[in-house]
């Protein structure tokens, strides 16, 4: 049986027009306030909690003030007992709306949300309340109606093991909350929702975003050239890795193609202008068109009003195209001008995007746009010398001044030193702008050039070709993904690339073999010896010890190094002091696909790292039952990025599967013939009785 106030109600929208049925209505609509407040602890614990507050703050309500205060107790439970979670939804987005609502009811509300929360991350409650109440928790933190330190004490207590679906829409929260509070909890949180194996890989893929766009915020506040550039490359790899698993993040891709452009400036010295001109022009048409798709994507769809400030970025987008194409049409000589310019649209764009709306307790009644605080001071203060440097050769007030030659001169100074860090490092190319083998170029012996070129060719391509098709398809795959990390360069460079090649000539080499290859030492490719069930993890070892021992530096690679990581070590190529690449060989006995053996064995693999040039291998003898076949040598071998940290260079992993334990030809066909031979049908017994 329906209330006065629900007739009230059902009467009012039926002749109600559109703008009247936006607005909502006022409590006269409802019936007047002495039947909206005798009936409204029914109507807060039921679905017309959110109307109840709209008609509060209807501009035609009369005595609001004072009913609102004679609502309390009753708002309060209809908070505290919410009839659904989408009821709690609309009702925190009106609470949070309306100024007038957040100072008669945020305190009582912000306790009960955090009720809530900590119940559904305990499953003690729907887990559709988990997203609803910390997202009102995060508005009304912001907004200083309620202490922050609440927050970020149950979102840092997140241990991966909640239920996963109370899990599944926090990790945007979580970024957004550290956008703005800087707690490192809260990055521990967001890589131990991106390594659960019980969350959906779109959650975890959205912390894996998170991840990344906090390590482009540490880059963006970095306070010199070299650390700016180190972090903004980390963040560019864990942006494209989000990318590569969802193709619909254009987001994620939007920031790889600014990210990308800025590198471009970075790299001019190091390549001809012609080609970083492609490279922008590339970049800007491609991130065109990223915005231009995500805004499409987008117009439609809804957005909660407080992260309605989110939509400015894609006027900071369009300002960021448009400097790339201004840029590329006129490339100056190698410097950070345009690099800074380019950062600063990234700034801005970031900024933009991370932004919210929000009510404050010292505003009063007064929306603010909220905007993470980031310092930026290098990037800040280089954009402001280029300023003033244009200013000084262009502007003829400014450059017919006594003291313009002084200010320029210390620009300049200035300048410099904030790109070089150092006043003493001279910027741009050498005085003799020629590469060191320029002159051997130019030797009349026809071999000598040759020489010289294959070896110039070898080093821009990064590795030496094997003359193998499939190999060196796998070398340039990998090789693709290693030049993205900015710890990839010489002498490692090489070091690695090297152990990588014959890591996979091994690979290759054992795919093919027979069991009895090498005798003893190849065996545990065939069917275990008699009496035993499965070969050891020290078999594949030994095997892959011996054939790089033959292959790299006398005395470079070793086997079981103690005190590495707190552990020992499986195989170590060492080629000089100070420089170890460590392969972690692992046995594993069952089916395996690539997210399992990731969960299993790479965090051992990556912890040996630690101490040395981030790349390592992961060889892993696959043990399973091979009566069917194996999964081939393309598809056996890959690579992962693992990082513990926003600041940490990501750890390249190359992960290899060698079948081991298979059997014969002979036994396959053996197999295979028992599996086809026809049951005998059971034989009467003669003696039975008819």
């Amino acid at each position: 049986m329906m209330s006065t106030v629900e007739h009230s109600l059902d009467a009012w929208s039926a002749r109600a027009t559109g703008e009247q049925l936006d607005r909502g209505p006022s409590l006269d609509n409802l019936g007047g306030a002495e039947a909206v407040t005798a009936e409204a602890r029914v109507l807060a614990r039921g679905p017309h909690l959110p109307t109840l507050l709209q008609a509060l703050v209807h501009p035609e309500s009369s005595s609001a003030e004072e009913i609102r205060l004679a609502l309390a107790p009753a708002i309060a439970e209809g908070f505290q007992q919410p009839f659904r979670a989408w009821v709690l939804a609309e009702a925190v987005e009106m609470l949070c709306s309306h100024s007038m609502l957040l100072d008669s009811y945020g305190s009582v509300a912000a306790k009960a949300l955090l009720g809530h929360a900590e119940a559904a991350l305990t499953g003690e409650r729907d887990a559709a309340f988990a997203h609803h109440a910390v997202a009102g928790l995060l508005q009304m933190s912001l907004g200083g109606y309620t202490n922050h330190r609440r927050l970020l004490l149950l979102l840092t207590e997140i241990s991966g093991e909640e239920p996963a679906d109370a899990l599944e829409r926090l990790p945007l929260l979580i970024g957004i909350a550290h956008d703005h509070y800087e707690d490192a909890g809260l990055l521990e949180v967001l890589r131990t929702m991106e390594g659960s194996q019980t969350l959906s890989l779109a959650a975890r893929n959205d912390a894996r975003y998170e991840l990344a766009l906090a390590t482009l915020r540490a880059g963006l506040g970095a306070e010199d050239r070299q650390e700016v550039t180190r972090l903004l490359r980390s963040a560019a790899l864990r942006l494209k890795i989000v990318e590569t698993v969802e193709e619909a993040r254009l987001d994620a891709r939007a920031y790889r193609l600014a990210l990308d452009a800025v590198f471009a400036f970075i790299d001019l010295e190091n390549q001809p202008i012609a080609s970083a001109r492609d490279h922008l022009v590339a970049s800007a048409r491609e991130l065109g068109e990223t915005v231009a798709q995500r805004r499409a994507w987008s117009a439609r769809m809804h957005q909660p009003r407080w992260l309605e400030a989110r939509g400015h970025s894609e006027a900071a987008w369009l300002q960021l195209v448009a400097t790339l194409r201004n840029a590329s049409a006129r490339l100056l000589e190698p410097s950070w001008l345009d690099a800074s310019k380019v950062l600063s649209g990234v700034l801005q764009v970031y900024e933009a995007s991370r932004s919210v709306y929000t009510f404050t307790s010292a505003s009063g009644s007064l929306e603010q746009l909220l905007s993470p605080p980031v310092e930026a001071a290098f990037i800040r203060e280089l954009g402001l010398l280029n300023h003033l440097q244009k200013a000084l050769e262009h502007d003829p007030e400014l450059s017919e001044h006594p003291d313009a030659r002084r200010l320029h001169t210390k620009v300049e100074e200035r300048r410099r030193a904030l790109e070089t860090g150092s006043t003493a490092e001279p910027p741009g190319k050498s005085a003799s702008g020629q590469q060191p083998w320029a002159s051997l170029l130019n030797d009349p012996d026809p071999v000598l050039q040759q020489k010289v070129l294959g070896v110039i060719r070898e080093h821009e391509r990064g590795y030496a070709l094997t003359g193998n098709i499939l190999l060196d398809r796998q070398l340039e795959r990998l090789h693709a993904e290693l030049t993205q990390s900015p710890a990839w360069v010489e002498p490692e460079h090489s070091y690695f690339a090297s152990l990588l090649t014959h890591f996979l000539r091994f690979l290759h080499s054992r795919f093919d073999a027979q069991a009895d290859l090498l005798s003893d030492v190849t065996a545990y490719l065939g069917p275990p010896i008699p009496g035993k069930k499965y070969w050891l993890e020290e078999h594949v070892q030994n095997d892959c010890l011996q054939y790089l021992q033959g292959m790299l530096e006398p005395g470079s690679v070793q086997r079981e190094l103690i005190d590495v990581a707190s552990g020992r070590t499986d195989i170590t190529y060492t080629p000089e002091s100070g420089m170890r690449f460590v392969i972690e060989v692992k046995r594993h006995k069952s089916k395996w696909t690539r997210e399992r053996l990731e969960e299993k064995y790479i965090s051992q693999a990556a912890n040996y790292t630690a101490t040395g040039p981030p790349f390592c291998i992961l060889l892993v003898g696959d043990h399973s039952d091979h009566t069917k076949g194996y999964t081939s040598l393309e598809d056996s071998v890959w690579n992962t990025w693992q990082a513990r940290s926003t600041t940490e260079t990501p750890r390249f992993v190359v992960v290899g599967v060698l079948p081991i334990g298979r059997p014969t030809p002979s036994d396959l066909t053996r197999l295979s013939r028992q599996s086809r031979r026809p049951r005998r049908a059971a034989q009467p017994d003669a003696n039975a009785a008819t």
